[in-house]
C-alpha cells in the first residue's frame, strides 16, 4: 500500500506550497481520401471498382484513369448501391459529348439496386472525364470518375 504526503518535500523552497496546471487540448481531424488507378498500355484491359466496400457509402478507387477500349467492372460489396452515368439520375453525372449514358439498371429505374456480389461493366470507347454516381447515395457523396484518354 502506498501513501502520498502533501507538504514534506526538502530542499529550497520548503515549505512552500507549489501548484501544478495540467491542459489537455483534442483534436479531431477528418480526412477525405481520393484513390486513383491507373492503366495504360493500350484498349482490352479491365479495371476493378468496388461499389460500397466495408458498407462504405463510396467507389474503391472512387476515380481511374484508362485508355480507349478499357473497362471498368463494378463489383457490389454491399447492399442498396448501383452504377449510373445516366443524366437523370443525378445532377452531378458528367459524360463527354458523344458518349454513350451507362447504368447497371434498364431504362430509367434509378434507383433499381443491385445485389451484392453482381457485377457490372463498361467498357468506354470516347475520351473524356465521366462522374458516375450509386443514384440511391449521391447526395451523400456516393460519385466516382472515370478519365478515358486516347
Amino acid at each position: 500500500m502506498a501513501s502520498l504526503v502533501a507538504g514534506c518535500a526538502g530542499g529550497p523552497g520548503e515549505g512552500t506550497p507549489t501548484e501544478t496546471t495540467t491542459e489537455t487540448t483534442e483534436t479531431t481531424t477528418e480526412t477525405t481520401t481520393t484513390t486513383t488507378e491507373t492503366t495504360t498500355g493500350g484498349a482490352g484491359r479491365t479495371v476493378d471498382v468496388a461499389a460500397g466496400p466495408e458498407g462504405r457509402l463510396r467507389f474503391d478507387p472512387d476515380r481511374v484513369e484508362i485508355g480507349v477500349g478499357d473497362t471498368v467492372r463494378w463489383t457490389f460489396e454491399s447492399a442498396g448501391h448501383n452504377v449510373t452515368a445516366k443524366a437523370g439520375a443525378s445532377p452531378k453525372v458528367q459524360i463527354p459529348d458523344g458518349a454513350e449514358p451507362f447504368a447497371s439498371y434498364e431504362d430509367d429505374k434509378h434507383y433499381a439496386i443491385e445485389p451484392v456480389g453482381a457485377t457490372y461493366e463498361h467498357t468506354f470507347t470516347v475520351p473524356g472525364e465521366y462522374v458516375y454516381v450509386c443514384a440511391p447515395h449521391a447526395d451523400q457523396g456516393m460519385v466516382g470518375t472515370v478519365v478515358v484518354s486516347e
